[in-house]
């Protein structure tokens, strides 16, 4: 018996270099607290109500092991509801995959906030930092906060959602994420391609598999104008109700198109019980045509040129 290939398996990032992700982020932080504690003349400029009589190292210890332990709940919430997701497939799971991505968000915003409350900074000085945020945003940040809220519009409104097979600015593939900032596609090539937010909403975009999975199927066919045309008739219409992967209503049917210079022209018109499967169907259905002409001599003509040749002497 011959062997079948090893399944490529997805590449999984090694346990150490996550570990060590999280090491250096939680160094990064400690570091930055530690040179607010050194350094309280710098935070002063930022956050003038912040008195560092109020904290002290348990306060900092609180405020760590609170952002921590509540990071953890909400990534046992979503690992959780996605393993629910992924086991119901009745669902409309595009509006569940939205709030897991929304809740991850708030996960973080409840952990930030409530750090900061318990390190005792008064919340009511960010305003500072926004109103810094935004001449930022006014000279530099807008494409960010245009690709932000586009993705909180894709969330909400669902033009696309995870699975989907969409073509949108000059790329086609299948909706792999949805992230706040951009949209991850995965291209026929098994290439991964990220759209800005923004591109997806502003510019056309053709979704092929929103709503349902149907599609149609052309198979257009010449024959020479030797053939009788009701029996092609008949072959293109039988072969189109052998194959499995059109629907059975409505029914294929069958049309004479043109009467062109060196053929007659028909098309085969079908609808796909499945639109992703549609190349292996039109395959089927050319190959099955194929073999019936055979069966009948009926003849697909092809352009004959004459090549005249001048001899000139």
């Amino acid at each position: 018996m011959e062997k079948q290939p090893k399944e490529k398996k997805p590449f999984m990032m090694p346990m150490w270099v996550a570990v060590l992700f999280h090491v250096v982020i939680w160094a990064a932080l400690l570091g930055l607290v530690g040179y607010a504690i050194w350094h309280p003349e710098t935070v002063a400029v930022v956050f003038p109500d912040f008195k560092w009589s109020k904290i002290n190292y348990a306060g900092i210890l609180k405020a760590i092991l609170f952002i921590w332990v509540t990071l953890t709940i909400f990534r046992v919430i979503k690992r959780g509801m996605l393993k629910w997701i992924q086991h119901h497939d009745k669902i409309d799971k595009g509006i569940y995959y939205s709030f897991v991505t929304l809740l991850g968000y708030v996960g973080w915003v409840i952990a930030g906030w409530g750090g900061l409350s318990l390190l005792g900074v008064n919340l009511e000085s960010l305003a500072v930092i926004v109103g810094a945020l935004s001449v930022g945003i006014g000279f530099g940040l807008q494409h960010v906060v245009n690709n932000f809220i586009s993705g909180l519009l894709i969330l909400f409104e669902r033009p696309i959602r995870k699975g989907d097979w969409i073509r949108v600015s000059g790329h086609e593939g299948i909706v792999k994420n949805i992230h706040i900032r951009s949209t991850e596609l995965e291209t026929f090539d098994k290439t991964s391609v990220l759209i800005p937010n923004a591109d997806v909403l502003s510019r056309e975009l053709e979704n092929i598999t929103k709503g349902n999975s149907l599609g149609r199927v052309i198979i257009p066919v010449g024959v020479s104008y030797d053939s009788d045309l009701r029996l092609v008739e008949k072959i293109l219409l039988d072969v189109a109700k052998k194959e499995e992967g059109l629907a059975e209503s409505p029914a294929p049917f069958v049309l004479l198109t043109d009467f062109a210079d060196s053929s007659v022209q028909f098309e085969l018109r079908g609808i796909l019980k499945d639109v992703t499967k549609g190349l292996a169907v039109k395959s089927r259905l050319r190959f099955a045509i194929w073999d019936e002409f055979q069966k009948h001599h009926i003849e697909i003509p092809y352009p004959q040129r004459v090549v005249h040749v001048k001899d000139e002497k």
